[in-house]
């Protein structure tokens, strides 16, 4: 009796096996190269909006991982921590500044990329494109990968709104004007609800119109 009940079992946990190796049982199969990249996009993505609209610090990882339908245990299958994170948003919503003003300076040059920028709607936006007028000084107090990513936006945008242009001249310029813009921005955002907010951006629009 006790040696056809241990055949018995050893038969089902054979059978078990096979239909986890068959892809019928329980155990769960590994998601695709694809399906994880497609999977880590989406939190990129989620913390690139999620982190421009409530800042660095207030941004957890269960919130990002949340808006992105995802559950929090899944993030580390995809991120060290959420300084690595943080710096891919910060390159991603950099990505997408350096796309809109270069679009403005095709359209109209840097006055439509300087008027583009210093708006009305990008000051009141709840996510602002631009991730340095959105984070401000939060930023500078993060960790050494978003510094990194943040370094390189900048050289980004600096190459853009000098136009291919690679003369010391130019990039002064590039320097001067973005710096200008995103003081201006900050500053316009911080007192939104007052008339000084739209002085500030049409003043820092006068002075850098060419």
């Amino acid at each position: 009796m006790l040696t056809d009940i241990l055949i018995d079992v050893g038969y089902h946990l054979i059978c078990q096996g096979r239909r986890g190796r068959d892809g019928q049982g329980a155990k769960p199969l590994r998601k695709s190269n694809k399906e994880a990249a497609e999977t880590r996009e989406a939190i990129v993505a989620s913390a690139t909006d999620y982190i421009r609209r409530t800042g660095i610090a207030e941004a957890s990882l269960a919130d990002v991982m949340a808006a992105a339908g995802l559950t929090h245990g899944g993030f580390y299958r995809h991120f060290r921590n959420k300084e690595q994170l943080v710096a891919e948003a910060l390159s991603s919503a950099g990505d997408k500044v350096v796309a809109a003003i270069g679009r403005n300076i095709v359209k109209g040059g840097i006055n439509a990329a300087v008027d583009g920028y210093l708006s009305t709607a990008h000051r009141d936006a709840p996510t602002p494109i631009c991730p340095f007028a959105a984070l401000g000084s939060e930023v500078a107090r993060s960790g050494h990968e978003p510094k990194v990513a943040a370094t390189a936006v900048l050289e980004k945008l600096f190459a853009t709104l000098a136009r291919g242009d690679v003369s010391s001249e130019a990039r002064g310029e590039a320097i001067v004007t973005l710096s200008t813009m995103i003081g201006a921005m900050t500053l316009a955002r911080i007192t939104s609800d007052s008339p000084l907010s739209r002085e500030i951006l049409e003043r820092a629009k006068e002075h850098l119109h060419r």
